[in-house]
């Protein structure tokens, strides 16, 4: 008897619009929005996506944050921004940043001015999204958001790196060989990067109809398509994935010593910029897992001691043994756990946004 084919998770609910602008690398990004119903000027919430900067896409963001923060009147936006390894981390973070200011500049004249307030925005990522969400209040302009939720995001790579096992890696069996894929880390080619791909092995369980209905977008397995989502799998099950990672994104050959590449990846750092002189943060909510191998809940732990140090208002919500995205489970407020880990977030961002 043949396997039945796997279920698509619930899609979140039809957006609004979709919308492109030329950032000024060049590369055309995408912006999803969802409007809330509103008959006064709303808040905003910019989510990231995760998926270790050279996976993933801006089409689904956790459905929680539809059924938590949309349903009362929060319009909920998300972006694209270029993967690696063809660009650098801090190119990404441009283009996140980018993202910010395209928002507060257009999305009056999309959703009316009468309903939005683009002065009271809230920043939300997950897993390397999460690292951007943190990264971006330094270096953005006044105001700053109103608050930043971190969905078990990266907050510090040198931390990461204890992680990488010193065994051999297993043997690879894929469409490119390792040495192929590991080549492949290297391409700095602007011409072949990509700004939506794979999360993981979703051509393995879906077709390309399948996913063009649920990401709502023309979706076709393309030879690229198929390489970047490889060199995903690859590197995540790879023994010396985050080392090999790292190299992806901070580009070393960029430096003229270890000196100016450790410096970069520091400044690249959430944790070690709040360590090394942080004077303010805006309040930040952290969701993680304390099962999760993928980015150790240490990480937020550690944040959230810093962030607290400087008298920046946090909550925690730590879910016991769950791994890297448990979280979306939580399609609405009738999953157990909602009113432990989920509610306190929104509630959080309510009483933040609203001073």
């Amino acid at each position: 008897m043949s396997a039945e084919k796997p279920v698509l998770p619930p899609s979140v609910p039809v957006h609004t619009s979709d919308h492109t602008f030329v950032s000024a690398s060049g590369t055309t990004l995408s912006i999803r929005i969802w409007a809330a119903s509103v008959t006064s000027p709303a808040p905003f919430i910019l989510h990231t996506h995760g998926g270790g900067f050279l996976a993933a896409h801006h089409f689904t963001p956790p459905w929680w944050l539809h059924s938590g923060f949309q349903s009362h009147g929060y319009h909920i936006i998300s972006h694209s921004y270029r993967l690696a390894p063809q660009v650098s981390l801090d190119q990404q973070l441009a283009d996140c940043l980018e993202a910010v200011a395209w928002c507060r500049f257009t999305l009056p004249s999309i959703l009316g001015g009468d309903k939005v307030d683009i002065d009271r925005y809230v920043l939300c990522g997950d897993s390397a999204g999460g690292l951007f969400a943190t990264l971006m209040p330094f270096h953005l302009p006044s105001p700053p958001p109103k608050a930043v939720i971190d969905i078990y995001g990266l907050v510090d790579f040198l931390g990461m790196l204890d992680l990488d096992r010193n065994v051999a890696p297993a043997e690879w069996k894929g469409e490119w060989s390792a040495t192929e894929l590991e080549k492949f880390l290297e391409d700095r080619d602007p011409k072949n990067v990509m700004t939506e791909a794979h999360a993981w092995d979703e051509m393995d369980q879906y077709t390309e109809a399948d996913l063009s209905e649920f990401w709502s977008v023309k979706w076709e397995f393309t030879e690229r398509v198929r390489k970047q989502a490889e060199l995903h799998v690859w590197l995540s099950t790879h023994p010396k994935g985050k080392e090999l990672m790292l190299n992806a994104i901070f580009h070393p050959e960029r430096f003229d010593d270890k000196e100016g590449l450790e410096k970069r990846v520091n400044e690249m750092s959430p944790l070690l910029l709040l360590r090394e002189g942080g004077k303010s943060f805006p309040p930040t909510a952290l969701l993680h897992g304390t099962g999760d191998e993928a980015v150790p809940v240490k990480q937020s732990r550690d944040f959230a001691v810093e962030l607290k140090k400087i008298g920046v208002p946090v909550v925690e919500c730590y879910e016991e043994g769950m791994p890297h995205v448990w979280d979306r489970k939580y399609t609405d407020s009738s999953v157990p756990g909602w009113e432990t880990f989920i509610q306190p977030i929104i509630n959080f961002v309510d009483v933040q946004v609203a001073k």
